[in-house]
């Protein structure tokens, strides 16, 4: 297990370490699995710019507004039906 790491300057940008996939994204959510659980995101006009899953790291800038941990099993889909709802109004 790679060591997980968050570094979050005036919640405008952020870096990651130790992620393993990036579930979902959009400009309000993104949803990222990490080493410790998955880790969501929320803001607003969210835009990852750097992904390197080889290495597990992450960049990402935006007016991030959230961040929450949920176990490792813990149902995304039911948080990813969710988001299907928003994208259809």
């Amino acid at each position: 297990m790679s060591e997980h790491s968050l570094k979050l300057n005036n919640r405008k940008s952020m870096e990651l370490s130790g992620v393993n996939n990036v579930n979902t994204f959009d400009e309000e959510e993104i949803i990222l699995e990490t080493d410790l659980g998955f880790l969501y995101i929320l803001g607003k006009e969210l835009h990852i710019n750097m992904l390197n899953l080889d290495e597990g790291k992450v960049a990402l800038q935006g007016e991030i507004n959230s961040l929450e941990y949920k176990a490792q099993g813990t149902d995304i889909k039911a948080k990813g039906k969710n988001i299907l709802n928003r994208l259809l109004k």
